[in-house]
């Protein structure tokens, strides 16, 4: 083991505290009260059984025994050189009150979670499965390091906890994973994020689409060359651009300011003393090609240079232990972490490839420096760490599937509040939860998004505003109806909303449907009948349609591409049924070599002895436009089945528009049966009953 260099201890002996400056932090530290948010209460720690425990929880081997002898011989080297500095994290108790080195509280695991496999998985698999304890006093080391198995098993612990847990998953991932000791800042240290965006109100990079090159026609008129420079009309509008988008950063920049300003929190008395725990990775396992530093408690990234990380005083892995000699006055961001540098880091176990590097003397013949490394490698295994004491780390499914402890975690945010619940914990199928507040106090909502999973009618998305009290909903493939987006206003009555549906699930190709009162309009995508829109007016009289109540229809509008099949002068393009009118107006498409097209006006006569008698049909009753005069005109028969036939197309139409009215309001009397069960008081208490038919006294007692 290496002593610390003397000019190290010169250069800190010098610091001096004077008894003023011991009592006013004695009088800061006794004055704090830590007053945690939501997401830092948990419930009581369960109590230990160790009868239960393995015995290697509960006594030290040989080995155990004389790595804490070494680290006491560490520590001892330690404060003899730095004794201003504050004591190193060495030898904490465990959770049966057994004192044991830190490295060896790390175990590498390697769970069968396909989303442990890399780094954010198990970062966040971390920070959602745990629950926060702050550490107490908040300036110093915790006496007590659990074993990620506890940790696991009562889902609570410190930030230290937080780190051997995750650093354990990490190691056996494979990454060069450390844990470390330091100081870091309040909020961090606290697990606030009440002045942080929520990750997921971070707006997406979009991708900029190439506008489509309009082609242009060999009869268009060719225009006069543009005389004018090319070349200064681009430098001029680019000009113009930047001069655009300075002041427009010029504003941003100034209402930043101006809301750092307003938000900026009061000083923290206890800045850079705050003690904190979070894991280091280091490049080159797994390919990752910077170091990088992992909060165990959000489960976020961050460069080594964050501003958050004010200090480190060591870092271990399940193979030794080093304590940091770089000058940490202005944070982390000079600190290099290369571990064989001996002016930066001090190691407390000898490493075979470092001892190798340092002891460079005379050159040896090949069995003098045989007998050498059988001597230094003999030595050497005397200082090994030894086997982590901590059992096999194993996670249920269902635990992993529950995921939060007792099924939810809260996250607030700034502006913001983020529920997250395990699936199925939730009869409505919730599994996340998101409301965005106009106010930084968080008392008036602007926008409620949600999240589902595992539903059967497909729901995975829902958002509302509560200014306009929009709501859209989201669905996945899979629904009878093939419905994909449903967009509505609550709370009012007779308003319009708007449908999207996958159109290739669907047999008619129904695409969109934007409902107004006394309006429908619908838009159709690749239908086998080239139908492409329908527009339907209705009145404002009820009539009985197959036993039920329906408003009549009025006007009924439909269009259709072209068929390639058929002749433009027979291929119909557009007909409207005018019900109230008793008028069908049929318009056919355009010929290529044509401007107008043909079209056709039929009168309905009264009864329906029109339909088998042809000598009923009258002449008068049609009117229209043929285009090319070359054609035979039509006979009074071929009209006559015509009109009989557009008259049987009507009836068709309203057939299909009566059944989507019909499985529509079939969807809103469940879903008004829904929400009328969500709005129900009783509700949350009677699915901790079990959802009883009826309460007992007892019952109503303890709801009232």
């Amino acid at each position: 083991m290496e002593v610390f260099p003397k000019a190290d201890c010169e250069k800190d002996a010098n610091v001096t505290i004077t008894d003023d400056g011991v009592q006013e932090l004695k009088s800061r530290l006794s004055n704090i009260r830590i007053t945690p948010t939501v997401a830092h209460i948990a419930k009581p720690r369960p109590q230990l059984d160790l009868s239960k425990c393995p015995s290697s929880y509960k006594e030290n081997c040989s080995q155990e025994k004389l790595i804490l002898a070494l680290a006491e011989n560490f520590r001892q080297q330690y404060a003899f050189v730095y004794p201003y500095n504050k004591p190193l994290l060495l030898c904490p108790v465990n959770e049966c009150g057994v004192q044991k080195f830190v490295s060896t509280t790390l175990r590498r695991t390697l769970l069968p979670y396909p989303e442990l496999y890399n780094w954010e998985g198990c970062a966040s698999f971390v920070s959602d499965y745990l629950s926060l304890e702050l550490l107490d006093p908040p300036t110093e080391l915790p006496k007590q390091l659990s074993s990620p198995t506890w940790a696991l098993q009562t889902q609570r612990g410190t930030c230290f906890d937080y780190s051997s847990v995750l650093c354990s998953l990490l190691l056996g991932a494979g990454y060069n994973a450390y844990c470390v000791s330091g100081y870091a800042t309040k909020e961090m240290c606290l697990l606030d994020q009440s002045r942080q965006e929520c990750p997921l109100l971070q707006t997406p990079i979009q991708e900029k689409t190439e506008e489509r090159k309009k082609t242009k026609s060999k009869y268009s008129v060719k225009r006069q060359p543009n005389l004018n420079s090319l070349f200064e009309k681009r430098q001029e509008e680019k000009r113009h651009t930047e001069a655009k988008e300075a002041a427009l950063k010029e504003q941003l920049e100034q209402a930043e300011r101006l809301q750092k300003e307003e938000e900026r929190p009061t000083p923290d008395p206890l800045l850079g003393l705050r003690v904190h725990s979070w894991v280091l990775v280091l490049s080159g396992n797994r390919d990752e090609p910077k170091n990088f530093f992992i909060d165990p408690l959000t489960g976020k990234s961050y460069s080594p240079t964050n501003e958050n990380f004010l200090g480190i005083e060591s870092v271990w892995n399940h193979q030794n232990y080093w304590v940091n000699k770089q000058d940490c006055s202005f944070s982390v961001r000079e600190m290099t972490f290369y571990m064989d540098d001996l002016s930066k880091w001090e190691y407390m176990l000898c490493d075979p490839s470092s001892q190798s590097m340092s002891n460079i003397s005379e050159p040896r013949t090949l069995q003098e420096s045989e007998d050498v490394e059988e001597e230094e490698m003999d030595e050497l295994k005397v200082f090994e760490m030894p086997p982590s004491w901590v059992t096999k780390v194993a996670i249920a499914p269902p635990d992993v599937e529950m995921r939060f402890p007792g099924g939810m975690k809260v996250f607030q945010y700034r502006k913001a509040r983020l529920e997250k619940f395990a699936p199925y914990f939730l009869k409505d199928g919730l599994v996340t939860k998101l409301t965005v507040y106009k106010d930084l106090d968080c008392t008036q909502p602007s926008t409620i998004k949600e999240w589902f999973s595992h539903r059967s009618d497909c729901l995975y998305e829902r958002e509302h505003h509560t200014d306009s009290n929009v709501t859209s909903e989201h669905f996945r493939p899979g629904r009878r109806d093939a419905l994909r987006c449903h967009r509505y206003v609550t709370l009012v009555s007779a308003t319009e909303r708007q449908m999207d549906f996958y159109s290739q699930a669907r047999a008619d190709g129904l695409a969109r449907r934007i409902e107004k009162p006394f309006e429908m309009t619908e838009t159709f995508e690749d239908g086998d009948d080239f139908l492409f829109y329908r527009h339907v007016v209705y009145g404002k009289h009820v009539k009985v349609f197959c036993a039920k109540e329906v408003f009549e229809l009025e006007r009924v509008e439909e269009r259709f591409h072209r068929d390639p099949s058929k002749p433009a002068s027979k291929d119909v393009a557009e007909w409207v049924f005018m019900t109230s009118d008793r008028q069908i107006q049929v318009t056919y498409h355009l010929e290529d070599d044509q401007i107008f097209p043909t079209w056709l006006n039929f009168m309905k006569p009264n009864g329906l002895a029109f339909l088998e008698e042809a000598q009923a049909f009258d002449p008068q009753m049609v009117s229209g436009f043929q285009v090319d005069r070359s054609t035979k005109p039509y006979g009074i028969f071929q009209l006559y089945k015509m009109c009989v036939e557009f008259i049987k197309e009507e009836e068709k139409v309203e057939l299909q528009i009566r059944a989507s009215e019909t499985a529509e309001r079939m969807a809103k009397e469940k879903k008004q049966r829904q929400e009328e069960k969500e709005l129900d008081l009783l509700a949350p208490f009677q699915a901790r009953l079990g959802q009883p038919e009826a309460l007992t006294h007892q019952q109503r007692w303890a709801v009232f």
